[in-house]
């Protein structure tokens, strides 16, 4: 293999890396200080490794140990979303009847991770990942 030549681990190796990371950490406070932990623990195993925050975060969700958490930004403008901006799942309209009877939608929840937010908060700047197991 020539220097320089990157790899990507299989997912089952990146599962294992976040769970050893959590499992010492307890908490880690973004998407790119957990990727950058995780990308160590890939080293030890085999320095061609490389692995991403996005791809960190995604597999993240699937351990059932893991919580993650979103610190969210307000918005100033009405945002409708159709996908979760946490795991990419299929997101549901929070509904009320208004003082007319009229269905009105005041947020969103995510029937997956179980993020949720109003019309206003709901851009992620930022996760935290809880190790709960």
């Amino acid at each position: 293999m020539s220097m320089g030549e990157r790899k990507i681990p299989p997912k089952k190796i990146v599962v294992e890396a976040i769970k050893r990371v959590l499992i010492l950490r307890k908490i880690v406070e973004s998407q790119e200080e957990l990727a950058s932990l995780v990308q160590g623990e890939l080293k030890r195993i085999d320095k061609e490794y490389v692995v991403g925050p996005t791809r960190v975060k995604r597999i993240a969700l699937e351990i059932p140990e893991i919580e993650i958490k979103a610190k969210t930004k307000k918005s100033i403008v009405l945002q409708r979303i159709d996908k979760c901006p946490i795991c990419g799942f299929e997101i549901e309209e929070k509904r009320i009847k208004n003082l007319v009877g009229k269905e009105i939608v005041i947020g969103y929840k995510c029937s997956k991770c179980g993020y949720e937010s109003d019309l206003e908060a709901f851009l992620p700047m930022k996760y935290i990942f809880i190790w709960k197991g």
